[in-house]
C-alpha cells in the first residue's frame, strides 16, 4: 500500500520511483527531432544501399521499435529442465474426449 500523500519519508524526495529521469527524455527529444529533419536524407541513403545492406540495415533498426526476445530456461534443483519435462508428459498423456453439448431440448 502506498504511503498517504505528505508522509514523513515521502516530503522533499528529489528522485521517486516512477519519475522521469530528465537527461534521458531530452536525449530521446534530440534523437527524435534529428530523425525527423533528417528523414529526407536517409531515405535517399536507403535507395542507394545495396538489398544485403538494406536487410542488415532493417533488422539493426527493428531493436528500436519491438522488444527483443529472448530465451527461458527453467531448472529444478536437480539441474532438470522443467518446461521440456512438462512438455514431453503433456504429448505422451492420453487426449481427453470433449465434453459433450446439450441442447436445450435434450435436457427437458
Amino acid at each position: 500500500m502506498a504511503a498517504p500523500k505528505g508522509h514523513e519519508w515521502n516530503k522533499g524526495k528529489q528522485n521517486r520511483l516512477g519519475t522521469q529521469n530528465k537527461v534521458k527524455l531530452e536525449t530521446k527529444v534530440l534523437v527524435v527531432n534529428f530523425m525527423q529533419h533528417k528523414f529526407e536524407e536517409v531515405s535517399q541513403a536507403w535507395e542507394r544501399l545495396e538489398d544485403a545492406d538494406k536487410v542488415k540495415t532493417y533488422i539493426s533498426l527493428m531493436k528500436y521499435i519491438m522488444p527483443t526476445l529472448s530465451s527461458v530456461k527453467l531448472e529444478d534443483n536437480s539441474g532438470k529442465n522443467i518446461i521440456e519435462e512438462l512438455l514431453s508428459k503433456q504429448k505422451t498423456a492420453p487426449a481427453k474426449k470433449p465434453a459433450k453439448k446439450q441442447t436445450i431440448q435434450q435436457q427437458k
